[in-house]
């Protein structure tokens, strides 16, 4: 999807170097690309005060002083004297028979004045090393070698940290990654999730959420400065955004890749709300999501705290696999090749279409293992998608589809998985495009799926189904 640079061409969304001041309109991601730059930043109310009034997307402003100096290392007093526990002003008290002398404190009140005082001395200090960057505590628990550490911080030179403001007041914090950089533009696109500037976030995913598109929202880059971006594309239904910051800039990339198997070992990182990097080794795990949550996540141990959301799930190889959302009880991510085939179809018709079903779907390969084996040997079935639930009068409701059925093909193309069915879908929805069909026709979609009551299989489709561009619902009267 992404390169590191394009010169006197287009970007990643199709935009096209200007001979003016003139803006072209936006264009997506396509390719993969590589890895960005790294450095502090100061506070986000601090944010939003130097930079109200700025020209959008050309102001920056360096922050020299620390935000907290215990944070910032500074670890002694302003004497400078060494660190040392004071000695305790002990005296003897008896002789044992063995001849062991026991010792016990000063009947002198004022020496043991003075030994309190120093003591508490030494706590505040030794409280002040703790915190010191060079003393404090690791929490490292894995073993990895200097390549390995090498190799991370220079993907964390991707991850950036961006907050938006509505009025003023912030919106939300999250991270965000530096997908692809224009040398000639001196501009940069980078992928964050559709949660920072979401202003009614429902618990439920199924649910409609209100987005503030107009937000103002700031790049926190990692030499302490601001830059202020544009919104170039979000998807309401994936939860993902791409904004575009200018300016004097030096970044780097990373590539998404579009394979990503379960299972799979991998690691997150991200940005804390002091821009501080989030790094953790976590595997894919073999779960779907929960009934509250849409069908396409899918799910590492975690944690993340919500600033975390829009990190990247990177392979060992560097490449981005996912983008992180912070959901309970596990992290949730939306795989990489999602969201290149939103891009793409973003970037060739400025606008996305995908076949709405209105199924909560699960999948069959998760299921224990003597369960698939009876329904392998007694229908010759061992993948597919199980029907969880489905709402009233949705499209798949009319195509005669229940919970309990299990889907496992659509669009004549075996389906084993539930990202598999979100391709299939999306590319139903782009032969849709393709044809100069608008969002108020419907596409035509087949599936196969086996009945619950009949036990047998039963091929339906073609069949009508809307297609929209904005979030799936699945909500309201539901056929158990």
């Amino acid at each position: 999807m992404m390169t590191e640079s394009r010169g006197r061409g287009s970007n990643l969304f199709g935009e096209v170097a200007p001979e003016s001041t003139t803006r072209s309109p936006p264009r997506l991601p396509s390719d993969p690309g590589k890895p960005a730059a790294s450095s502090p930043r100061r506070s986000m109310e601090e944010t939003s005060e130097s930079d109200s009034g700025s020209a959008r997307g050309t102001k920056r402003k360096r922050v020299t002083e620390p935000r907290d100096r215990d944070s910032a290392g500074s670890g002694s007093d302003s004497s400078g004297s060494p660190f040392r526990r004071p000695k305790a002003p002990l005296m003897p008290i008896c002789t044992e028979e063995d001849g062991t002398v026991l010792y016990g404190f000063t009947d002198d009140q004022d020496v043991m004045d003075r030994y309190h005082d120093d003591m508490q001395k030494y706590i505040k200090k030794r409280d002040r090393h703790k915190r010191m960057l060079t003393l404090a505590p690791s929490s490292v628990t894995e073993r990895r070698t200097f390549k390995e550490t090498e190799s991370v911080l220079k993907y964390a030179e991707s991850v950036l940290s961006l907050s938006a403001y509505l009025d003023g007041k912030m919106i939300n914090q999250c991270t965000g990654i530096v997908v692809e950089v224009d040398a000639f533009r001196n501009s940069a696109i980078i992928l964050t999730s559709t949660w920072l500037f979401c202003t009614k976030k429902p618990l439920d995913d199924w649910t409609k959420k209100e987005y503030a598109t107009e937000a103002k929202v700031n790049v926190h880059m990692l030499d302490d400065s601001t830059l202020e971006c544009r919104l170039m594309f979000f998807s309401e239904h994936y939860e993902i955004a791409f904004f575009e910051i200018s300016g004097d800039i030096s970044l780097k990339t990373l590539s998404l890749e579009r394979n990503v198997e379960l299972g799979q070992d991998v690691f997150l990182l991200a940005r804390d709300t002091n821009l501080n990097l989030i790094y953790k080794r976590d595997k894919v795990q073999l779960v779907d999501p929960c009934e509250h949550q849409q069908n396409h996540y899918q799910f590492l141990n975690g944690p993340i705290p919500q600033c975390g959301t829009g990190g990247g799930v990177l392979d060992a190889g560097g490449k981005i696999v996912g983008m992180l959302f912070y959901k309970l009880p596990l992290v949730a991510f939306i795989p990489s090749s999602l969201i290149l085939k939103c891009s793409t179809m973003w970037q060739h018709f400025r606008q996305l279409a995908r076949p709405q079903l209105g199924l909560k779907l699960r999948t069959l390969a998760f299921l224990d293992i003597p369960r698939i084996e009876l329904m392998s040997r007694k229908f010759s079935i061992s993948s597919g998608l199980i029907v969880g639930e489905i709402s009233a009068k949705c499209d798949a409701e009319k195509l005669g589809i229940r919970a309990g059925d299990i889907i496992f093909s659509c669009q004549k193309e075996r389906i084993s998985s539930i990202v598999q069915l979100e391709h299939v879908l999306l590319g139903a929805g782009e032969e849709h495009l393709e044809k100069s069909n608008d969002l108020s026709s419907k596409v035509e979609v087949e599936t196969m799926k086996m009945l619950r009551q009949k036990e047998a299989r039963e091929r339906k489709g073609p069949q009508q189904l809307h297609v929209k561009q904005s979030h799936e619902e699945c909500g309201g009267d539901l056929y158990p």
